[in-house]
């Protein structure tokens, strides 16, 4: 989903922002930072982007702080980023990062990636997974459906994260490949055609990702999709079996993870735009079919005065034409009313 230039940064996220690093490693933009509250905890994001390649994002819960020093020690550029690290861990001080706080039921309860990271393990560990991913990807339709940016939930060995991400195995990943066009669960067994030194055969063993389970998340309304991978020590079938059996379970959870990217995105997609709702109204008659005439007799205005609202809608929509407007508009989800209510 293409997003439109941005304005500044969402309110929520500068408020619960402790700290940011920044700093550029091997012609790559890596930004470090502490997000969250003493009330809902705190997690650790790793952003990294590079030119002509999608933006990664890994969320990492901290209330375990072993997962944080490992996911630290296997950075690729821990050498590099090691005072960065420091000093965004450091802004914590004697705060607790978050292990009493109490962990929601449901993703939409979920306040921030920490928490919904802490729910997500909870999940998978009740239905036989020691080790679960949650990717978001998201497609930009204007170039040749590349992918624009990957989101990782961390709740696995963070070693395999980072080699993960830094070597760009989501675009070779027959995982991946199979949920971007299917929604359908996949048994890591299915994937026959994968010889014994793949990547995710080798290295799946010996970060104790033996047995596989794969469940893709789709919206018919958005290019975004979501693929929840949990894993378990005991090698297949019997592993696999006693992950597969879940399965209706971890569909739900992974349909449940993309609604809350989706929804997320697109609250801080209307924020930053900042759309009245008289301009909702107007894009939502145009998006429909309706004509300027049509949104006139809607918000009881001139021509003159639908003139200069679709002018001022343009604008925050980065378009030329109102109709151009209220596609964008509806490809965002952004003329849904509980987006504008939020």
């Amino acid at each position: 989903m293409a997003r439109p230039p941005r304005s500044a940064p969402a309110d929520r996220a500068a408020a619960d922002t402790v700290q940011v690093r920044h700093c550029v490693v091997d012609g790559k933009r890596i930004s470090l930072s502490v997000r969250g509250n003493d009330k809902r905890g705190f997690r650790l994001e790793r952003r990294c982007r590079s030119p002509g390649e999608p933006v990664s994002i890994q969320h990492l819960d901290l209330r375990d702080s072993g997962q944080v020093a490992e996911f630290i020690e296997h950075d690729p550029y821990a050498d590099e980023l090691g005072i960065e690290y420091r000093c965004v861990l450091g802004a914590l001080g004697n705060r607790d990062a978050g292990a009493n706080v109490p962990r929601p039921e449901f993703a939409f309860e979920c306040e921030n990636e920490g928490e919904l990271a802490a729910l997500m393990r909870s999940v998978c560990e009740a239905c036989g997974a020691t080790h679960c991913f949650y990717h978001w990807f998201v497609v930009d339709e204007q170039e040749e459906a590349e992918f624009e940016s990957h989101h990782l939930l961390v709740g696995g060995p963070p070693a395999w994260a980072q080699r993960y991400v830094h070597q760009h195995r989501y675009l070779n990943d027959p995982a991946v490949a199979h949920a971007r066009e299917d929604s359908q669960p996949l048994r890591g067994s299915a994937l026959v055609s994968l010889a014994p030194e793949h990547w995710l055969n080798q290295d799946g063993r010996s970060h104790g990702l033996c047995s596989n389970v794969f469940l893709p998340a789709h919206r018919r309304d958005n290019s975004a999709f979501g693929l929840l991978h949990v894993s378990a020590p005991l090698a297949a079938p019997q592993g696999e079996e006693a992950l597969w059996a879940h399965r209706r379970l971890l569909r739900g959870l992974a349909d449940e993870l993309l609604e809350w990217r989706v929804m997320r995105l697109r609250q801080e997609l209307a924020r930053e735009l900042s759309l009245t709702y008289p301009e909702v109204l107007a894009l939502r008659l145009v998006a429909s079919g309706g004509s300027a005439r049509h949104v006139a007799e809607e918000l009881n205005l001139g021509e003159r005065e639908i003139y200069q609202l679709f002018i001022a809608i343009n604008r925050k929509m980065n378009s030329k034409h109102i109709k151009s407007s209220a596609n964008k508009a509806k490809q965002y989800g952004l003329l849904a009313e509980a987006v504008l209510s939020n």
